[in-house]
């Protein structure tokens, strides 16, 4: 189990280099492409800092461990909103324009409930997967479409600020070509690391005994949620923090349509009763307390980001204890 251990950290690794490259030749390539800054800031940013999550479901798909696909979405969720948005407040108060993002947040927790509707059966079909796919392309066009019509001058200033960051970030990469380089060298990295994470994490958790659920909720999740944390450090640094929350949020939003409609279109869905029942409601519960503490004063204060962070880390410890009891 050495080997694996060792394995998985060079997995991770590797999703960490790869996802920094990818996002910052995605952000190079629109660029070029002359789409509007406020559409890399979000809607790409967004989708970018969840490929880590995309590749982990569907190579898990394909070797019928649907459940590491589900427990790494969910679980990235719960470490976006916890861990994420409470190391971003933790170190600074985090400002958000609670207008801006209400129609995120109310597809975010849409999504969340919609899910834990459809596996609450213990399964997810294939044609449940498909749907959440369609649903997830949906939204997304339609958050295209609509940032394209509605761009306004602060959200233009904190998708540049966040652009500059990007690019400046890998300076020494210039031209077109170099883009598309950086483009390829990064989604190679993000796909070898994913499958070196997928095959370790699998073969420790029958190694331990541990279902393939839990190791997605836990080690697998917060390591493809690096690429989220980065990307909020650096909107944090810039004063453009209602862009690291939107990008939280986007990735939210596309865990639970495209990255785990993905995994179950490939493969069925399948969990214990015990691990539905405490990660669901506490992925929701993260939802609802996030979004209650922006509405109250619009922004997460450094007080509210250590309750984040004590509630994941409380999280964890349930998780784990459910785990050794073997009840997940």
């Amino acid at each position: 189990m050495t080997l694996d251990l060792l394995l998985l950290g060079i997995g991770l690794a590797l999703i960490i280099k790869g996802g920094d490259h990818f996002v910052s030749a995605s952000v190079r390539i629109a660029e070029r492409l002359h789409m509007p800054r406020v559409v890399i800031g979000s809607t790409l940013v967004s989708l970018a800092t969840t490929t880590p999550e995309l590749t982990v479901a569907l190579l898990s798909g394909l070797k019928g461990e649907s459940g590491l696909a589900v427990g790494n979405a969910v679980g990235s969720c719960i470490c976006n909103l916890g861990l994420i948005l409470g190391v971003m407040a933790a170190l600074k108060n985090v400002e958000v324009n609670v207008r801006a993002l209400r129609t995120t947040f109310a597809a975010m927790l849409g999504g969340g409930v919609l899910l834990f509707v459809l596996a609450f059966d213990l399964t997810l079909s294939r044609g449940q997967g498909v749907l959440l796919l369609a649903l997830g392309v949906g939204y997304f066009v339609l958050d295209f479409w609509r940032n394209q019509r509605q761009v306004s001058p602060a959200a233009q200033a904190e998708a540049a600020a966040l652009e500059t960051e990007l690019v400046t970030r890998h300076s020494w990469l210039t031209g077109g070509w170099a883009s598309a380089l950086q483009f390829l060298a990064g989604a190679v990295l993000v796909v070898g690391g994913s499958k070196l994470l997928v095959d370790s994490a699998v073969r420790i958790a029958q190694a331990l005994g541990v279902p393939s659920l839990i190791i997605g909720l836990t080690v697998v999740a917060v390591g493809t949620s690096l690429p989220e944390l980065i990307t909020a450090i650096t909107s944090s640094r810039r004063d453009v923090s209602d862009l690291a929350v939107g990008n939280v949020l986007g990735a939210n939003i596309a865990n639970l349509t495209l990255i785990i409609g993905s995994a179950a279109s490939i493969h069925p869905v399948s969990m214990s009763r015990p691990a539905q029942l405490l990660n669901f409601p506490a992925m929701l519960a993260f939802m609802l307390l996030s979004f209650r503490m922006i509405s109250t004063h619009r922004r997460i204060t450094r007080r509210e980001g250590a309750v984040l962070l004590s509630c994941y880390a409380a999280y964890l410890l349930a998780l784990v204890g459910l785990s050794l009891a073997g009840l997940t």
